[in-house]
């Protein structure tokens, strides 16, 4: 009985921590830009220039990174003031509006080459199924000719017998 309750209290002791410690990890401490007026957007776009991407939305705030002209980046939002929030693996920061363009992607160049790599897919998906079927049929008749083989060694064997014993009666 006394066995059962320290178990449960540990249990829920164990509980309570995770709880505690899985709302501590969604805190974060440094979160100037949630404060600031922020639209939500979710785009690629293109550094028209060498540009940094900061910690805030301000020209003195700390690099995070570096993009070169050409360099896709993926925008999650807009200041009110002209930046652009962007995010990079774990990183969030902030890159002058001025500094990019939308990407333009070419839906229909885009849905062609899905479409032909669909049909690669399927060619290949024949290919490896044509192989596995020739691969059974294969031990199938590897199977057919073992059996026929110990069959021949086997009659061969009946008869030499049999014939050995015909001689002895004789």
């Amino acid at each position: 009985m006394k066995k059962q309750i320290k178990v449960k209290s540990i249990l829920a002791i164990l509980g309570m921590m995770t709880i505690l410690f899985g709302m501590v990890g969604d805190m974060h401490p440094v979160q100037a830009a949630e404060n600031e007026d922020i639209s939500e957007l979710s785009q690629l776009m293109t550094a028209k220039e060498s540009v940094e991407m900061r910690a805030a939305p301000n020209g003195g705030a700390e690099v995070i990174m570096s993009y070169q002209k050409g360099d896709f980046v993926f925008v999650t939002g807009e200041t009110a003031d002209g930046w652009y929030r962007a995010i990079y693996q774990d990183k969030t920061g902030y890159i002058p509006s001025a500094s990019l363009s939308l990407q333009e992607i070419d839906v229909a160049a885009l849905d062609e080459e899905m479409a032909q790599t669909e049909e690669e897919a399927k060619f290949v998906v024949e290919v490896v199924e044509r192989y596995r079927s020739q691969a059974r049929r294969s031990k199938i008749w590897g199977g057919v000719i073992i059996v026929l083989v110990l069959g021949i060694f086997a009659t061969g064997i009946i008869s030499g017998i049999t014939s050995a014993k015909k001689r002895d009666l004789r």
